[in-house]
């Protein structure tokens, strides 16, 4: 008879044990043959001055992006609570696994604009923010592909892509404005499968609950527009410290490191992609020829500015939550436990 106890444990080490080995993986591969005297050179070339441009251009990134999430919650809620829950699970997502932060996120945003916004309007315009993060970054990547990279098999890939990204952005607009009409069609086609009835219809309602607002052509663009703004406040980052780091820098290779990396930190790793960022930005950078160790040098400036910055404002949000970090940790499992839910 098998172990009740067998597959909570297999799923904890899904959930937990791989996203360790990616991570652990991902700093084997930045550190194997790694000239560690010459990160340090890469760093002794920096200014305060570059350090402090860095740390500007990311926080009106961020100032930008928690105008998107403003947005997708129809403008209904206050820009500063909005702000300060997107800086919690920046929080969260940095020291806990699981991706605990938007749970966390959506339960401050829920108490603090209580009668304004239920959880599960706010988990779907996290669901949302993260779609259209999607889009945006799979344009700069296509327009790096298309137009910066002269490959012919990329240049067929972009253009597929093209065509794909246009795709879907219909799909959007129709089902967002025809909700009903879908999500009824997809009730009655999948009625006799218990996968696609319990769990693949909720995620499209919840998804397109996100997209509500986004009816109007006008109002998506209108946040994509913000959101690429604030993707090009992070790749001025990447652009100052190669004028400082890399002699020889190209201008358009923020917009392609920043993107590439971007979406390998998407894998399942450790808490704040702890490796997987380095390795994603190292792997890009060695794509047009930079070497290992100032690309390593550029990646943790980054990185560490990307947690370091969203953790301060964290701990004020923690603070204005009025809970401890234990408890808010505990209640941000049980809104994930009770609606089953995964962003």
């Amino acid at each position: 008879m098998p172990d009740p106890a067998a597959k909570p444990g297999i799923n904890r080490f899904l959930k937990i044990g791989i996203p360790l080995l990616v991570s652990a993986l991902a700093i084997w591969l930045v550190l194997r043959k790694l000239d560690f005297r010459a990160v340090g050179d890469a760093f002794r070339q920096l200014s305060p001055g570059a350090i402090a441009l860095i740390v500007l251009c990311f926080f009106v990134g961020s100032l930008l992006r928690a105008v998107t999430c403003w947005l997708l919650l129809g403008g209904r809620l206050s820009y500063s609570n909005v702000f300060w829950a997107m800086n919690l699970g920046y929080l969260l997502n940095t020291i806990v696994p699981l991706r605990l932060g938007e749970f966390g996120r959506a339960a401050f945003l829920t108490e603090r604009e209580e009668h304004k916004v239920n959880y599960m309007e706010v988990f779907a315009s996290i669901v949302a923010e993260r779609l259209l993060d999607l889009l945006v970054g799979f344009s700069f990547l296509l327009v790096c592909l298309l137009f910066l990279i002269q490959n012919v098999t990329l240049n067929r890939i972009a253009g597929i892509g093209i065509f794909v990204l246009v795709f879907f952005i219909i799909f959007i607009f129709y089902a967002t404005r025809n909700k009903e009409s879908v999500m009824l069609w997809l009730e009655k086609r999948f009625a006799h499968s218990g996968f696609f009835k319990n769990k693949v219809i909720p995620r499209i309602e919840q998804l397109l609950n996100g997209f509500q607002y986004f009816a109007k052509p006008g109002r998506f663009l209108l946040a994509f527009l913000i959101l690429a703004i604030s993707w090009s406040f992070s790749m001025l980052e990447y652009y100052i410290l190669q004028g400082v780091i890399l002699p020889n820098s190209v201008w358009w290779w923020p917009m392609f490191v920043n993107t590439a990396s971007a979406f390998v930190n998407a894998l399942p790793s450790a808490p704040g992609g702890l490796g997987v960022f380095e390795a994603g930005t190292v792997g890009s950078y060695a794509l047009v020829g930079v070497e290992k160790a100032p690309a390593l040098a550029i990646s943790l400036v980054v990185h560490s500015v990307q947690i370091v910055i969203p953790a301060i404002f964290g701990v004020i949000a923690l603070v204005l939550s009025g809970h401890s970090l234990g408890s808010l940790i505990e209640k941000a499992t049980k809104f994930r436990q009770k609606e089953g839910l995964q962003p």
